[in-house]
């Protein structure tokens, strides 16, 4: 086997090892562009809304999570800061016939 042959090959079995290391994203970064919030959802007036509202909230690019909750009438949204904003949730919502608002914590 020639030098460059061996050379050859260890390159090709670290590329995988650097591609990985160059492309992964920071968790730092990543936890600090995560957000919830809690939006109080109005014209909810039956169980079947929920999935309305949880399609259209999805929809969003960089929500990562929705929970509607009928009762409570309120969606609590995860999303990536970095790619959408809670404008553009309450933008989905109203479009899809369901205006809300941000639920301001309780004291």
């Amino acid at each position: 086997m020639t030098i460059k042959t061996v050379m050859l090959t260890l390159s090709l079995l670290a590329t995988p090892f650097f591609v990985q290391t160059a492309y992964a994203e920071s968790p730092i970064q990543s936890q600090n562009s995560r957000q919830s919030i809690t939006l109080d959802m109005q014209n909810m007036t039956c169980n079947l809304c929920k999935f309305t509202i949880k399609k259209a909230l999805q929809a969003v690019d960089g929500v990562q999570k929705v929970d509607v909750d009928y009762d409570s009438k309120t969606a609590v949204v995860t999303f990536d800061s970095q790619k959408t904003n809670t404008e553009s949730l309450i933008k989905a919502t109203t479009d899809a016939g369901y205006p809300a608002t941000i639920q301001l914590p309780h004291r």
